[in-house]
């Protein structure tokens, strides 16, 4: 695992804490990255995709779905167990839990789920994590192996458990016994919310295939993680030293609190594909500022903690201490890539709170904050940085578009799922997959 540290020191004259107290804002990004283990072989994995065969998916939806599945399937070991569950009111297996050697008509088996009935969410999820129960006998207990559900759907839960809690305790409890949940919404009119907290707790991703030829790029993006895992498990706990607090915490991983001062983040495994942030701002009241200022005393401390894999097929929990530590007084330095990550996530944040505006009926007010989010990006100093000047550009554009959609009272549900997504991404480091989401502006 290479943790690379980028720390921003940036104090502003007269900048001050939400209660009014003097201070200075230090703001910390912490990318993690990784590369995949270059030895001959990987472990197996196992992988049950479970698809919704409802009536809403019916036409183009169903048929990319199959094709997505079809092709992400060839991509996979002879030696990894593959499954298939299709659900709508009634429950489905397409394919036994099998190595992929043996599923030799798995394409043909796809091809074959119609769409019909209604959406039996759970009972879909439930038999899929039954087939990676199974699955563990067959793939053992070598380091590095993974079981996945992997569940692509277009609407909500209505028959069997439709509780959002109970669907999120479920997907928490398999990942305790090691069986993780990815989800795929499609379309419009599947419950965002839930799909996100069951893959949050379930320790995979979320996606959004806004369009049916996304599909292909989303399941590409899904098996290419899985294949590529450098370390597991990752953690990174954050203490803080006497004073100092937390402003905010910019990236979306789940959180708690082991303790006073004490913050701990879950980044669940870490992908050679994809860099992982954390980008945090704390900070440090002004009469205490000369106790830092000789650098002989940390702000706070980073412990990051992982399974890693290693080039010879085995895994070693690791770990590193990192001080944060640095002279405050006076300091106006500004890190470009900091402030980069800080510009992005507040748009992200713009994004999330229009897309609820929009829900709540509230057109106007999402325009005015799309449009403030845009000045923020277009005006930001880093314009006339050519690392960081056409990224800006293309949020700022897309911000734009949105915001006449508001104003002109155009907008629709997808609007407010494609900018929920992209503040998700934005905030777990999903680039790549931002970069295809991403709607092609008109020339």
């Amino acid at each position: 695992m290479d943790a690379v540290l980028q720390i921003d020191h940036y104090a502003v004259d007269g900048s001050q804490s939400p209660n009014g107290t003097p201070g200075v804002i230090v703001r910390v990004l912490l990318t993690l990255s990784g590369s995949a283990p270059q030895h001959a072989t990987r472990p197996p994995i196992g992988l049950s995709f479970v698809i919704d065969r409802s009536g809403s998916m019916d036409g183009e939806r169903i048929d990319a779905a199959r094709s997505a599945a079809a092709r992400a399937v060839e991509r996979l070991h002879p030696d990894d167990v593959v499954s298939v569950v299709a659900f709508d009111n009634l429950i489905e297996t397409v394919a036994i839990p099998d190595r992929r050697a043996r599923h030799q008509q798995l394409a043909a088996m796809l091809q074959q789920i119609d769409a019909r009935g209604s959406t039996n969410l759970s009972g879909g999820w439930l038999r899929g994590r039954e087939h990676m129960q199974h699955a563990q006998g067959m793939i053992g207990t070598l380091p590095g192996s993974s079981r996945r559900i992997l569940l692509l759907t277009d609407g909500h839960a209505n028959v069997g458990i439709t509780d959002v809690s109970t669907l999120v305790e479920l997907a928490r409890t398999a990942r305790n016994m090691g069986i993780t949940t990815t989800t795929v919404g499609i379309g419009e009119g599947y419950d965002d919310a839930l799909l996100r907290a069951m893959a949050d707790a379930g320790g995979g991703n979320a996606w959004y295939i806004e369009r049916p030829d996304q599909s292909h790029d989303v399941l590409a993006e899904e098996l290419g993680n899985l294949l590529s895992i450098s370390a597991q498990g990752v953690q990174v706990q954050l203490s803080l030293s006497d004073t100092v607090s937390v402003v905010v915490v910019h990236s979306d991983w789940a959180t708690s609190h082991p303790g006073p001062g004490t913050l701990a983040f879950d980044l669940g495994d870490l992908y050679a594909a994809e860099p992982k942030p954390l980008l945090l701002e704390l900070f440090v009241p002004q009469d205490r500022l000369a106790r830092y200022e000789s650098q002989r005393e940390a702000i706070a401390t980073l412990h990051v903690s992982a399974d890693v894999l290693t080039t010879s097929g085995s895994v070693e929990h690791r770990s590193t201490r990192l001080p944060i530590a640095s002279s405050l007084e006076g300091q106006r330095h500004l890190e470009p890539d900091v402030e980069f990550a800080v510009l992005l996530a507040r748009a992200a944040k713009a994004r999330e709170t229009a897309a609820q505006q929009q829900r709540r009926g509230q057109a106007e007010e999402a325009n005015l904050v799309m449009r403030a989010a845009e000045a923020d990006l277009i005006n930001n100093v880093l314009v006339n940085d050519p690392q960081f000047s056409a990224q800006l550009a293309a949020q700022a554009a897309d911000m734009a578009a949105l915001a006449d959609k508001y104003e002109q009272r155009t907008y629709s549900e997808m609007d407010a799922k494609y900018q929920m997504q992209r503040t998700y991404n934005q905030r777990r480091g999903k680039k790549s997959y931002d970069d295809l989401l991403r709607r092609k502006l008109p020339e």
